[in-house]
């Protein structure tokens, strides 16, 4: 028998991870290239036992111990027309790109052996990356990864979500007052939608009874009760009406408190607060990662809807992080933002691309992905690859009956 060697993968449920596991995940979060709130342990650690998200299947790469890469997968379809059973990542994102975690000095040694993980433990020819980065340390380790035997990748799909780049660090303001001017009119803004938030933000200082101040309340243990009561107090508190609020049910509401509990440890929690007058009326929380603010979750005062509450919230917390007044500084805001957001996502300067990627992984996965085009677009194609994927799967099935076969007894 073989040894295997080098960066190899490993198949693993949330509910099976042990504290030595977790060390590793923690590890590997803070080396890698690119963060994903999405993965980050302390995002997940609170599920585990719950109950709620024991099903979660991870793909790790690991050497000697060592954890270099790991990536959720689920079952899903490789094409939007063509029903191949495959592995890939959610869609929509839910907080942020569904990209893996790589270790910068392991890249694309790390997103080998995932996509190879995917075909020998779960039988899968192809992985889907949804939301993987346009640009940046895991966009070089995709080109490298085409020029690995047996692997070929394809772009699908791309779309843009909402980002701001860091641009400057005001040292010490964290430390000399927690209440700001609320900044409601940013520069990247047309004079028109600046007038426009200028009028708004007079109409809710108007009705709120008092001049807008936007408060950094990351430290105070009383702002997510005010959060959270917050956010039940509109159309998202009322379960007829589809509303999501946390304090509908009791576990979710727990879960909620015990992620930002554990962000607030490390310093990675910021909570902001924007006051007319002496009446809270918006509140985000974000959550920090690789020196990225991720937007998690924000609601306003349903009582302050009509005034702009929530637009003008947004603006004057981008604003306020965009000058980055923690320590250390922050280098981007990602506020979690997609297309289906348009008029929430005009709120931020900048962009970022994020791509949809097929990893073809075999001889011929590698070759069916070089004419996923074509088969897209001609039904004689589409007939073509339906043919190569079915013999594809055949094959896996078959090596997997002889593996099975060959293992030798205990």
């Amino acid at each position: 028998m073989v040894q295997e060697v080098g960066v190899r993968a490993m198949l693993l449920r949330l509910a099976e991870v042990t504290e030595a596991d977790w060390a590793c995940w923690r590890a590997l979060a803070e080396r890698a290239s690119e963060p994903n709130l999405a993965l980050d342990p302390r995002f997940l650690t609170p599920e585990q036992g719950s109950g709620g998200d024991v099903d979660y299947l991870f793909v790790v790469a690991e050497e000697d111990g060592e954890w270099f890469g790991l990536l959720r997968v689920f079952a899903m379809d490789v094409s939007s027309t063509m029903s191949i059973p495959t592995y890939g990542t959610w869609d929509p994102p839910l907080f942020g790109a569904s990209h893996p975690l790589l270790d910068h000095s392991r890249t694309v040694d790390a997103l080998a052996a995932i996509a190879r993980g995917v075909r020998r433990h779960l039988r899968g020819g192809f992985l889907i990356l949804r939301g993987y980065p346009a640009s940046g340390p895991l966009a070089e380790a995709l080109q490298e990864i085409r020029r690995r035997p047996v692997l070929d990748a394809i772009i699908i799909g791309s779309h843009a979500a909402a980002w701001a780049e860091v641009t400057s660090y005001h040292a010490g303001s964290a430390t000399d007052t927690n209440t700001f001017p609320a900044r409601i009119d940013p520069d990247h803004h047309g004079s028109d939608t600046r007038k426009k938030l200028r009028r708004a933000a007079r109409r809710l200082a108007e009705a709120g009874g008092g001049p807008l101040t936007l408060r950094d309340a990351s430290d105070d243990p009383t702002a997510i009760d005010r959060f959270i009561a917050m956010q039940a107090s509109g159309w998202k508190g009322d379960r007829e009406r589809g509303g999501t609020a946390v304090a509908l049910e009791a576990p979710v509401e727990l879960k909620f408190r015990e992620k930002v509990a554990a962000f607030r440890a490390d310093g990675d929690l910021i909570i902001l607060e924007l006051w007319a007058g002496e009446q809270c009326v918006y509140a985000s929380v974000y959550l920090v990662t690789g020196a990225i603010a991720e937007g998690f979750l924000d609601a306003y005062q349903h009582e302050f809807g009509d005034f702009s509450a929530g637009k003008l919230g947004r603006t004057a917390a981008y604003a306020h992080l965009a000058e980055s007044h923690r320590k250390p500084p922050l280098v981007a805001v990602s506020p979690g933002i997609y297309d289906y957001y348009p008029d929430a996502a005009t709120i931020y300067p900048d962009r970022r691309e994020f791509l949809d990627v097929v990893i073809g992984v075999g001889i011929v996965p590698s070759l069916i992905v070089r004419v996923l085009p074509r088969a897209e677009a001609s039904p004689p194609a589409r007939k073509v690859f339906l043919a190569l994927a079915r013999a594809d799967q055949f094959a896996m099935r078959v090596v997997g009956a002889a593996r099975r076969r060959l293992k030798p007894k205990t």
